[in-house]
């Protein structure tokens, strides 16, 4: 059974051990992906991943390989080898969210139908005083449906204060016969 969990700790614990930074490995990790997944023919097992290995270095000719970048590519020739390379967007999901929690960084996501002046800047304030974070990244999104009001979504918390959740609750109530009580 896949464990993305144990994948991302090997992933971070071999950039430790060898000098790499965490961040690097991560952008390097983002960046070869899609270029591995565009080469031809199914990528599996030993040979795959030592043909795999070739091929990356045949294409980093003539750069310096540093630290997070050689365990980087062994990383990704494990995966191939492993026969677990179509779960790499999981264990990249996985290793930025584990960056973000090592890095104080929150996530959060607001959607609204109306913005008002200086909303990012003030939200972002707020969770940050509420969280404690060191960073807050946002995502402002209009979302017509929500009728009035903002759904602000942080990791897998969700507070939902649009006028449509509050129609949806009023019609349930009304629904089961408590007149909304």
């Amino acid at each position: 059974m896949f464990v993305p969990g144990n994948w991302v700790a090997a992933f971070i614990n071999s950039l430790a051990a060898q000098g790499g930074e965490a961040e690097e490995g991560f952008s390097a990790l983002k960046a070869l992906t899609p270029w591995v997944k565009s080469l031809p023919g199914e990528v599996f097992g030993s040979s795959a991943a030592e043909k795999l290995e070739k091929t990356i270095r045949r294409a980093a000719a003539g750069t310096v390989i540093s630290p997070a970048l050689e365990v980087t590519i062994r990383f990704l020739a494990l995966m191939v080898k492993k026969n677990t390379f179509r779960y790499i967007d999981t264990v990249i999901d996985e290793t930025e969210k584990f960056l973000d929690r090592k890095n104080g960084v929150v996530k959060a996501v607001v959607e609204y139908v109306f913005p008002l002046p200086d909303d990012e800047s003030r939200i972002k304030e707020a969770i940050a005083k509420q969280t404690g974070a060191a960073r807050v990244d946002i995502t402002m999104q209009v979302k017509a449906e929500l009728i009035g009001g903002y759904r602000l979504r942080i990791g897998d918390e969700v507070i939902d204060a649009s006028i449509r959740s509050q129609l949806r609750q009023l019609e349930t109530c009304l629904a089961a016969g408590d007149g909304g009580n």
